[in-house]
């Protein structure tokens, strides 16, 4: 007989993680994370809450990254959400990256369009803007102690910089030039371990 009893959820630090936890968190994150969401995130994912780890929190923001449109960020809170508590965590973590945070972005349009020519503005956006940049090198660098420490993924990590960033080619042809050597040889490592494991089975 299959066992037909529900999977049990998973569960947080102090306990299980519920579809109104998971909107909650992203309403609040959202709110105050404007110019840095991806900063506040990964702090309140990983350092607070400690819902993942930090190789988690790299890996889901790869795959938001791999995921097709421009809100990577979004596409990650779906695959969080749905991690944690299924479709609903799904449609909470997308409510809430979108519902509130949409209507105050609304006013915060309104009021640049009426005040961005004054000078005081100006000055207090460019000082935001360096936050901005602080914000996404501190978290550069919390997520560099995920990559393994062999040399073959930062082989990768700088060949991919060098050709986007340096020579300016387009993200999706590295992508398509990189990603099967990548899976290559992370699946030949996969066949070496567990053909290993095998031959230290049967000496046993």
């Amino acid at each position: 007989m299959p066992d037909s009893s529900p999977a049990p959820q998973p569960r947080a630090a102090h306990g299980v993680i519920t579809p109104w936890m998971i909107y909650l968190m992203y309403t609040k994150v959202t709110l105050v994370g404007f110019g840095g969401t991806m900063f506040w995130i990964r702090r309140k994912l990983v350092d607070d809450l400690k819902w993942i780890t930090e190789t988690e929190f790299a890996e889901y923001f790869a795959l938001g990254q791999l995921i097709p449109g421009g809100a990577n960020l979004f596409n990650m809170a779906l695959l969080i959400g749905h991690r944690f508590a299924g479709v609903s965590g799904a449609f909470a973590a997308g409510a809430g990256f979108i519902s509130v945070p949409f209507f105050v972005m609304v006013a915060m349009a309104l009021l640049y369009l009426n005040f961005g020519a004054q000078p005081l503005v100006n000055k207090a956006l460019t000082g935001m803007f360096a936050v901005v940049v602080g914000m996404m090198l501190a978290n550069a660098w919390k997520m560099a102690g995920a990559v393994p420490r062999r040399w073959r993924p930062w082989a990768f990590c700088l060949v991919t910089f060098a050709g986007v960033g340096a020579l300016r080619f387009p993200l999706v042809w590295m992508m398509l030039a990189l990603a099967p050597l990548a899976v290559g040889l992370a699946w030949r490592d996969v066949a070496a371990a567990r053909r290993a494991v095998a031959a230290a089975g049967e000496s046993q």
